[in-house]
């Protein structure tokens, strides 16, 4: 009986992030048709979404103080209920400032609940499995961002209303609830420790390590937002591709990062975190370069293909890389972590949409590379100042 109810705890947690990437990764595919719905230029339309990406960032910042007040059961539950109802205000009501603000709450309730999915498999499985199963929730993101960026792509071309997109994430959604409702989950450091002084004092003993990596998370995850909210437009305005095409070469990244991700299930068994994150991270920024390189559709479609196959395993691999900084991780930390990756997706939007007016389309993708450079500088740093041992 309790090895069945961590495995449902453990698919629950797969699926906030099955969410949280049905409802961001159509973001390409849906930003025109919500510009001419709305009559506002595509630029507005794309950074709307930023709403949905500080409300991400908020998450997780909540996140860090939240589980030293309720419990994982609650907050599961209550999150997943929120979202469902800001998904069907999406539908039921014609509205771009309620829009905006659906997205905003919707993803305060997203960056919790990625949160609290961290926390469970962090609490449940050590080290090695640990990160196996945190690759298995970026499978989870990346198979959603396949169904949902097609799914997406064969509506609007059918002349299907662009927010139907968000229908498989009310589903999920609603899915999570009914796991959360029916099951228990481990209590937070915060709950079994007497005295509450000691997760305040905890900031304080944390490597430096730990810091840099989250910075690396924050400017990697700057770079993968970049790429697949601009690839689409790119893909139709520069090298002359339809609506429909232009989806599918984002869900051949995320076709690409699935396939990617259960090979580095595999190889995170076999070999030292720290040379899978640095071999990985040099090959990824090597690849964007590709991106504002190739000159047809189909050159870009094997271009993104190929760099989801080696992106695939690399973020969870680099939280998994933080964690192991000390020998228990808590709730605090593991919040900490994914806090840097909300700020990095919060911030996403706005700053490529601005990279886009100053420069160009073409530049934000070179933009992306410089992020992706960012990332690997700071993952050897981190390497440095990391203890000897490696994990």
């Amino acid at each position: 009986m309790i090895l069945n109810n961590n495995n449902r705890i453990t698919f629950g947690s797969f699926l906030a992030y099955f969410v949280m990437s049905a409802v961001i990764s159509p973001l390409g595919v849906v930003s025109a048709p919500i510009a001419e719905h709305f009559g506002i230029a595509i630029t507005t339309a794309n950074a709307a979404f930023t709403w949905l990406t500080s409300g991400v960032f908020i998450g997780t910042l909540i996140a860090v103080f939240i589980f030293d007040y309720l419990g994982l059961k609650k907050i599961v539950a209550g999150g997943a209920a929120i979202i469902c109802l800001c998904i069907a205000s999406i539908y039921f009501f014609d509205s771009f400032r309620l829009f905006t603000l659906a997205l905003s709450i919707i993803g305060v309730s997203c960056g919790i609940e990625l949160s609290a999915a961290a926390v469970v498999i962090a609490k449940l499985y050590d080290a090695k499995l640990r990160a196996s199963m945190l690759l298995l929730t970026d499978s989870f993101y990346s198979i959603a961002g396949v169904i949902s960026t097609l799914l997406a792509g064969v509506l609007l071309a059918r002349q299907v209303h662009w927010s139907s997109a968000y229908l498989l994430a009310f589903v999920v959604t609603f899915a999570i609830a009914a796991i959360a409702l029916s099951a228990r989950y481990p209590l937070t450091r915060s709950q079994t420790t007497a005295q509450g002084t000691q997760s305040a004092r905890e900031w304080s003993r944390w490597p430096a390590s730990v810091h840099t990596i989250g910075l690396a998370m924050l400017v990697y995850l700057v770079g993968f937002v970049t790429i697949y909210s601009w690839v689409p437009n790119y893909a139709q305005q520069y090298l002359a591709v339809d609506a429909e095409t232009a989806s599918e070469v984002v869900s051949r990244l995320f076709l690409g990062m699935f396939v990617g991700q259960l090979v580095m299930f595999v190889l995170v068994l076999k070999f030292s975190l720290r040379v899978l994150v640095l071999l990985y991270a040099s090959m990824a920024t090597v690849l964007t370069i590709f991106l504002w390189k190739v000159g047809a559709g189909m050159q870009l479609e094997v271009a993104m293909l190929v760099l989801g196959l080696v992106t695939g395993g690399l973020f969870k691999t680099v939280l998994t890389y933080g964690t192991t900084a000390v020998a228990e991780p808590s709730a605090k930390m593991v919040s900490y972590l994914i806090f840097y990756a909300g700020l990095g997706t919060a911030i996403a939007p706005f700053v490529s949409s601005m990279v886009v007016e100053q420069y160009s389309m073409p530049g934000v993708l070179k933009f992306a590379t410089l992020c992706y450079l960012a990332m690997l500088i700071l993952l050897v740093i981190s390497s440095k100042l990391s203890a000897s041992k490696s994990p």
